[in-house]
């Protein structure tokens, strides 16, 4: 991988290019009039991070494109404000004032709508495991304008926290947050969802273990989510018992005091 920027770079695009590629362990290399595909094969990399003016994003030599945007949770957000029901934060009993550990942070849909419900006085805590995305997504919290105040301000407050969840939870007080959600990338994405499908070429397929559930179950509060297919197996294999289905997915929970661990 390397790190470069678009055509015409301003000496802002220039600075943040370096300091991503810094952050990234990886060259920062000068755009100039060369394609990216002319960058792939003079410096046979297969990956790029490239600096816009207007985004950070990912690009590739088999044309996957990754960039942050708020998604569904900008229209989440519009129908919690109206009073409609959120399988999320219904799930997993989320009010305000609560501390999130959003251990799966991806494109951070979910860490946005719970930062809008825990709202000021809450904390939502992101974390991700893939440098990349971390820095994506990290940057598109700081900067993406929704035109719209309260996810602007939800976006803002997320602590984007570059780490793989074993050892973060290993690290973590009793305790520590309320509500420890997983999102684990579905071994068979929604072909329909081309943010998915742009995802995960860079995204952790780990799946998730049972220590990692221990450790959650010790870190909660009040429960432990996680979201899954419910023909996958993984809600009866990790203990979760399914509380909301949706066409795609479902939503399962364990809470500490019901935990067989």
């Amino acid at each position: 991988m390397f790190v470069t920027t678009s055509f015409n770079p301003t000496p802002k695009q220039i600075r943040e290019a370096r300091t991503l590629a810094s952050k990234l362990g990886v060259p920062f290399i000068e755009r100039k009039r060369a394609s990216l595909n002319e960058l792939f094969s003079e410096l046979h990399q297969e990956k790029a991070c490239i600096v816009t003016k207007q985004e950070w994003r990912y690009e590739d030599i088999q044309g996957h494109v990754f960039f942050f945007h708020p998604n569904m949770s900008i229209l989440r957000i519009k129908h919690l404000i109206k009073g409609m029901p959120d399988s999320f934060i219904q799930s997993s009993g989320m009010e305000q004032g609560d501390h999130i550990l959003d251990c799966t942070l991806g494109m951070g849909a979910d860490a946005i709508v719970s930062s809008f419900v825990v709202g000021e006085q809450g904390r939502v805590v992101g974390l991700e495991s893939e440098p990349a995305i971390a820095a994506i997504v990290q940057h598109g919290l700081k900067t993406y304008d929704s035109k719209r105040k309260p996810v602007n301000e939800a976006m803002r407050r997320i602590e984007v926290v570059q780490a793989d969840y074993d050892s973060y939870l290993r690290e973590s007080p009793d305790c520590s947050y309320d509500i420890v959600c997983f999102d684990p990338m579905f071994r068979q994405t929604v072909k329909e969802s081309a943010a998915m499908q742009a995802l995960k070429p860079l995204a952790n397929p780990a799946p998730l273990n049972k220590w990692a559930v221990k450790e959650a179950l010790r870190v909660a509060r009040k429960a432990v989510l996680l979201k899954e297919r419910v023909v996958s197996g993984e809600f009866e294999r990790l203990g979760f018992q399914v509380v909301k289905e949706a066409s795609n997915y479902a939503w399962g929970i364990i809470k500490p005091r019901e935990g067989a661990w």
